[in-house]
């Protein structure tokens, strides 16, 4: 086993005698939730939340890569997600009249 560096004890190949002499010691690192973490209850927000929050990443998306301010970056991102309208021929029945 090699050496890692955060590892405290002697890799057993290095040196056989200390390590036969003390246990492995458990891995240092210790994961704690973040201090802002979501609640359980926000992951099964409605479709609706979603949608609202997707659009709200996207308008601030498009004020930072366009340099553009947020209220413009909510409209053209409303422009741009806007449900599409139905239509009676499909796209690929288009292609087929030609």
């Amino acid at each position: 086993m090699p050496h890692l560096p955060f590892n405290t004890t002697p890799s057993p190949s290095s040196s056989p005698k200390t390590a036969a002499k003390t246990a492995p010691s458990p891995p240092s690192i210790v994961l704690h939730p973040a201090s802002g973490s979501a609640s359980k209850k926000e992951l099964y927000k409605s479709s609706d939340d979603m949608a609202a929050a997707y659009r709200k990443r996207y308008a601030q998306y498009l004020a930072a890569t366009f340099n553009m301010s947020l209220e413009a970056a909510m409209v053209e991102a409303d422009t741009q997600l806007a449900p599409r309208r139905c239509s009676d021929v499909s796209e690929a029945e288009t292609f087929r009249e030609r």
